[in-house]
């Protein structure tokens, strides 16, 4: 590789990390979300790193039910408290449960339905 290809990817990479850091902070902060079953108000960070999921999956072991509890066990505060696993397991009624799931790790998209189909193309919206 040549010195201009050198500086040329290393110029590249540091726009990439540039424009990365700049979305990350812009998300900084936390986003909240209330339980709608128990009125749980959750906090979570904007901005999640993918490190903290990777360690919940190893965690788990793959199992990844297992390992969504406990990235929310992880990242979240419900009322401003942790929570642990077996907490959660125990007091977490199964339809906050699912809403706090779909919030952390569903799509942003509301022009899709439970299964990604893009509602626009299929007339409903």
């Amino acid at each position: 590789m040549s010195t201009s290809e050198t500086t040329a990817a290393s110029t590249k990479r540091s726009s990439v990390i540039d424009k990365l850091k700049n979305y990350r902070a812009s998300n900084e902060g936390d986003a909240t979300f209330k339980l709608p079953e128990t009125g749980v108000t959750v906090s979570y960070p904007k901005f999640r790193k993918h490190g903290v999921w990777a360690s919940a999956l190893c965690i788990a072991k793959n199992k990844l039910g297992k390992a969504q509890i406990l990235y929310v066990c992880r990242i979240c505060l419900f009322d401003g408290e942790k929570l642990t696993e077996a907490d959660f397991r125990e007091y977490i009624p199964m339809s906050d449960a699912n809403e706090l799931l779909a919030e952390i790790f569903g799509s942003d998209d509301e022009d899709e339905d439970d299964e990604g189909n893009d509602l626009t193309s299929l007339g409903e919206s």
